[in-house]
Order: C-alpha cells, then structure tokens, then sequence
C-alpha cells in the first residue's frame, strides 16, 4: 500500500465512522485505486453504502458536514434504490453512494444469471465490488466477492461472443485511406480494440466495461490467457500507419481467436471477412 492509498483510506474510514452513527447500513466498501492499493494524488474516494432503506438529502448533508466535507454536489436525483452526494475532504473529491441491498443483488442476478445487457457500463458494478475493500458488513461484501470470483461458465461464453464484432480495417483499408476517412478508421479501431479487450476479459474470467477504463496496463497484466505483448501492441496500433495498423489489428484478433478455440473449442467465432483478406478495386473499362 503506498502514501497515496493510506491517506485516502484514512479519510475513508472517517466517512464511515461518521455514516454508521448516524445511517442505519448494512455495509461499507470502498471501490477504485484507494481499494486496489495504487492510488495516486489525483484519486478520489468512492464509498458505497448499501442499506434497506435509502437515507434522506438531509441525512446525506449531515455526514457530509460531520467530517468537514465541502463544495456539496449532486449530480442525480434521488430514487427509490439509490441516493448520493459528491463533496471534497481534505482536498480530495469524495463520492458517497447509499444503494440498497435488494437492488444491489437484484443487479448481480441480471448480470451474472440472466445476463442482462453484459456489454453494458453496468458491469463495472461488477468489478467495483470484486475489487472492493470492505469497511463495515464484511461477511455481505464477502458473499458477493465470493459470487463473482465464481465467474459463472455461462457468462464467460457471453462475454466473449457479445464482444466478438470487429470492422475489417485490413479489408477496406485501402479504399478508406483514398476517401479522407482518417476518423471514422480511428472510430472502428478503438471500437474493436474494447471489443478485443472484451473477448480476452471473458477468456480471462475478469469483469470489463470500457466505460471510463483506466489502468488497461494493469488489467491486461491479469490476463492469462493473452497474445503477447498485448498492452504495448494496442498502443502501437493508434501510431502506425493505417495499413500497418489494420494488420496489427487482424493479427491480434486471428491470435484471440486461436487462444479461444484452444480453451473453448465448441465455441464458434465467425470472421466473415478474414484478417489477410483485401478488398480489390474493379476496373473502369
């Protein structure tokens, strides 16, 4: 744990402290870089509090002044499942989120069973509590971390067909290059990239959203399952020339599919347009 994580755990567990005195909870965990241990002087505190019954504006205030917390903001109105304030402590943005325990488990059964919208933001709720560091109500936290360290066989193969849909640059490069298309060609290279970030996190058994990614070195390096040298090729992609790239980018995919096939073997992953495939111009006669 270095400086950064213990002093924002230290404010973390005031705002706990602070909370369980005056909200009735059920438990306290603290998601992002402050619960992974690699927090730095921009990171912020993100508390989740899950409850019965959702606390009032005012009893959110009352914590909030409780340890000093100021500049006040709400950037969603309450509902019936969930309530929260953002505010700074000691300098540091500070989120607390009070969400209930029925909607909370009713989301990891959308998920994780019938999953509900996999490829969704929704799936960093996921990877918030895998993560977590649990403050208060361990043995609920430790429920659910146990339930996704399960990774259920069914979402696994769900994650990886949801992901599989990729643009074929190596195919159309060519005619893209001549029709001024330099945008749309980086548009469909980071699309595929996530979706190639979320074939291998299935692979991987890990939980993936692309929605406000941050230390993809990190997460790739959890990856057992992976080509090699994967984090520094994917940056490589956005520097190369386009026709360079658009092979890298075949290559990656036609190496992901191979990793596949071995650990799922019945599983079918169709590339209509091949990587190695060009499109050619007809001939004006």
């Amino acid at each position: 744990m270095n400086a950064e994580t213990e002093h924002l755990r230290a404010r973390a567990g005031r705002v706990v402290e602070a909370t369980t005195s005056r909200i009735p909870i059920r438990a306290a965990l603290l998601a992002g870089s402050a619960a992974r241990g690699n927090a730095d002087c921009f990171s912020d505190i993100d508390l989740l509090f899950y409850v019965d019954d959702v606390p009032t504006n005012n009893a959110i205030a009352e914590v909030r002044e409780a340890v000093g917390g100021i500049e006040p903001l709400k950037r969603h109105d309450p509902t019936d499942h969930w309530n929260g304030e953002e505010f700074r402590l000691d300098g540091v943005r500070t989120e607390i989120s009070f969400t209930t325990v029925e909607h909370t488990e009713r989301e990891l059964d959308q998920l994780l069973d019938q999953l509900d919208d996999i490829a969704s933001p929704r799936q960093k709720i996921l990877s918030g509590i895998a993560e977590g560091l649990p403050f208060y109500g361990e043995p609920l936290i430790e429920r659910w971390q146990k339930r996704l360290r399960d990774y259920p066989e069914p979402f696994r193969r769900e994650m990886i067909l949801r992901h599989w849909n990729f643009f074929p640059l190596w195919y159309y490069g060519e005619a893209m290059a001549r029709r001024d298309s330099e945008l749309w060609r980086l548009d469909v290279l980071l699309e595929g990239v996530f979706n190639l970030l979320g074939v291998l996190a299935g692979l991987n058994r890990l939980y993936f959203a692309r929605f406000e990614l941050k230390r993809t070195r990190d997460f790739v390096a959890k990856m057992e399952l992976a080509p090699p040298l994967l984090a520094d090729r994917i940056e490589a992609l956005f520097r190369l020339a386009p026709q360079e790239a658009a092979q890298g980018f075949g290559g990656l995919i036609e190496e992901t599919r191979q990793l596949v096939g071995r650990e799922l073997p019945d599983l079918e992953l169709p590339l209509p347009l091949p990587p190695g495939m060009r499109q050619k111009p007809w001939r004006l006669e």
